[in-house]
C-alpha cells in the first residue's frame, strides 16, 4: 500500500499528490496554532473565577482568570459604570474574543473538502493519462501499464481522503472546544452582571 502512495508522487497524478501534501502541511500548522490558542492560551481556573464572582470579588475573578482572554472580558465589565453598561462592554469583548478563538478553524473544513476534490481530480486525470499511454503497445504491456497507471491514480484519491478525514475531525473537535470555552466566558460574564445588579 505504501509503495503505491510513494509511486503516486511520480505517477500521472503526482502533481495532485504534492498539492495535497502542501494542503496537509497547512492543516497541521492551523491545528497546532488553534490547539495552542484554545487549549493553552485560553485555559483558566473556571472554579476560581466563579467562586470569586459569587463572593462579589471581581478583582479576584480577574486574577483567577490569569492570562486567559476571559480576564479582559471581566475587566471590561468591572470598568463599566453600572450593570447594563457592564453587560454591553463584556458582550463587545466576547464578540471580539469569539473571532479570535475561531480564527482559521474554518480552514480545516475547507482543507477537508479541497483535499478530497484534489484527490478525485488527480484520480481522473491519472486514469486518462494511463489509458492514453496504451497506444500501440502489446496486450501484455497494456495490462501492465493499465494496472500501474490505475493504481497510482487511485492513490491520489486515497491520499486526499487520508488528509480530509483527520482535517474534518479536527475541525469538529476544535469547534466544540471553542464553543465550550465561549460558553464558560458568557456564563462568567452573566454571573458578574448579576452580582453587580445585587449591589445596586
Amino acid at each position: 500500500m505504501l509503495r503505491y502512495f510513494l509511486d503516486g508522487f511520480s505517477g500521472p497524478s503526482g502533481g495532485f499528490m504534492w498539492a495535497i501534501t502542501g494542503v496537509l502541511a497547512f492543516a497541521i500548522a492551523v491545528l497546532v496554532d488553534r490547539v495552542w490558542m484554545i487549549l493553552v492560551r485560553c485555559r483558566f481556573d473556571e472554579k476560581g473565577v466563579r467562586g470569586a464572582i459569587s463572593r462579589g470579588d471581581g478583582a479576584a475573578a480577574v486574577q483567577a482568570a490569569g492570562r486567559s482572554p476571559i480576564a479582559t472580558v471581566l475587566q471590561a465589565g468591572l470598568d463599566a459604570a453600572g450593570p447594563d453598561a457592564a453587560w454591553d462592554a463584556m458582550s463587545a469583548e466576547v464578540a471580539s474574543l469569539d473571532a479570535r478563538v475561531r480564527k482559521r478553524v474554518g480552514y480545516l473544513a475547507t482543507i477537508g473538502n479541497l483535499s478530497t476534490m484534489m484527490g478525485l481530480l488527480g484520480n481522473v486525470i491519472g486514469i486518462i493519462i494511463a489509458f492514453g499511454s496504451l497506444g500501440d503497445a502489446s496486450a501484455e504491456a497494456r495490462a501492465v501499464h493499465l494496472s500501474e497507471g490505475i493504481a497510482t491514480a487511485m492513490s491520489a484519491t486515497a491520499y486526499g481522503l487520508v488528509v480530509a478525514i483527520p482535517a474534518l475531525a479536527a475541525h469538529a473537535w476544535l469547534e466544540q472546544q471553542a464553543r465550550t470555552f465561549l460558553a464558560a466566558v458568557e456564563a462568567a460574564a452573566g454571573s458578574l452582571v448579576a452580582k453587580l445588579r445585587e449591589k445596586i
